[in-house]
């Protein structure tokens, strides 16, 4: 099948966001674990062993140079902290979210005010997510990027058909 140069650009750019996502998730799910409804109290440990885990299957499938492993490191510490300073501001919304929740009716005007007042946060939020997932990708060589994206189209159609099916 033989596409427009646009349209490859276009979805090569997709791509490599999805990738993006995928790598760098762990740097936001750290923080996460403070502001999820009932979260168990082990959760938090349970979530530093899972990134533990998907850095080494991430190292060892793209064959991480030790420099590269130190620098993606380093980026996903950096947007933790980043992360960190608007995380009393995510424990406010989530306080104010389950408030509405907890309603004997639900206020659909309240809630959509409330999540108007918090959306520069949620942008801010974004923000750090997505530099994040670049400066990743970008730690990586061009063979380790191509490699990376088959590897995340794998896992897409793995969980389209898990949807399809299920």
């Amino acid at each position: 099948m033989k596409m427009a140069k646009p349209m490859k650009t276009i979805f090569s750019t997709a791509a490599v966001c999805i990738v993006i996502a995928f790598v760098s998730v762990a740097s936001v799910n750290a923080s996460d674990n403070d502001i999820a409804l009932d979260a168990p109290r082990d959760h938090k440990e349970h979530k530093h062993q899972e990134q533990k885990h998907k850095m080494k299957r991430m190292a060892k499938a793209l064959l991480l140079s030790e420099e590269q492993q130190v620098e993606i490191k380093a980026i996903k510490t950096q947007a933790k902290e980043q992360h960190q300073t608007l995380r009393a501001s995510m424990k406010e919304f989530k306080v104010a979210e389950k408030k509405l929740l907890r309603t004997a009716t639900f206020d659909e005007q309240a809630y959509s005010a409330l999540h108007d007042a918090y959306q520069p946060i949620f942008a801010q939020l974004a923000l750090i997510r997505v530099k994040a997932k670049h400066a990743v990708f970008n730690v990586l060589t061009t063979e380790q990027q191509e490699k990376w994206l088959k590897i995340m189209e794998h896992k897409k159609d793995k969980g389209n058909a898990k949807k399809r099916h299920g």
